[in-house]
């Protein structure tokens, strides 16, 4: 974890947070299949139906949402494996899947012993998953700089241009900052 708020970029560590991410897919996967045989036929007032899915509307709720998150870490895992340039927007979009999961889990509690259950997975994981995400497309934006500090290539042009509007197309006035 401390790799992932640290300025360094290090490829093998890079290749196992990747790994983590997708073992988490294959545990969630298991989750899905346990919450999809648990879950009531029925929850709250249903007035839409999905008889063609052959799941009922509060299963296929609930289970499509947590395949969602499945997918998000599935892809980013792969992505941050394989040092992928979309690995950053794989996490961005995951990361909010999660905090949505925990937002409907509190709203659709039935009692207060489901809100405390909601609230506790809230806190120790679907929040947590969504700031691993976070982080790791923050880590991912250093792996497409290149360095940990490294301007992309428009804003480091935009500077440059700067500094040479400033000294006359000399250049000199990096070097004045560097000393």
């Amino acid at each position: 974890m401390k790799w992932l708020v640290g300025p360094e970029v290090d490829e093998r560590r890079a290749r196992l947070t990747g790994t983590a991410l997708l073992v988490a897919a294959l545990g969630l996967t298991v989750w899905i299949v346990y919450l999809g045989s648990a879950l009531p036929d029925q929850g709250p007032a249903q007035d839409w139906n999905t008889t063609w899915t052959g799941i009922d509307t509060w299963q296929l709720t609930w289970v499509g949402l947590d395949v969602f998150e499945v997918a998000g870490l599935a892809a980013t895992g792969w992505l941050l494996r394989g040092s992928h340039r979309e690995t950053r927007t794989a996490a961005l979009l995951a990361a909010p899947v999660f905090v949505i999961d925990g937002w409907f889990d509190m709203l659709t509690a039935a009692s207060r012993s489901d809100l405390a259950v909601s609230l506790a997975v809230l806190a120790l994981a679907e929040l947590p998953g969504a700031l691993v995400l976070l982080l790791v497309a923050r880590k991912a934006r250093q792996f497409e700089a290149g360095a940990p500090d490294e301007r992309p290539d428009r804003a480091h042009a935009e500077h440059r241009a700067l500094a040479d509007s400033h000294d006359g197309g000399r250049g000199d006035l990096d070097d004045r900052q560097r000393r």
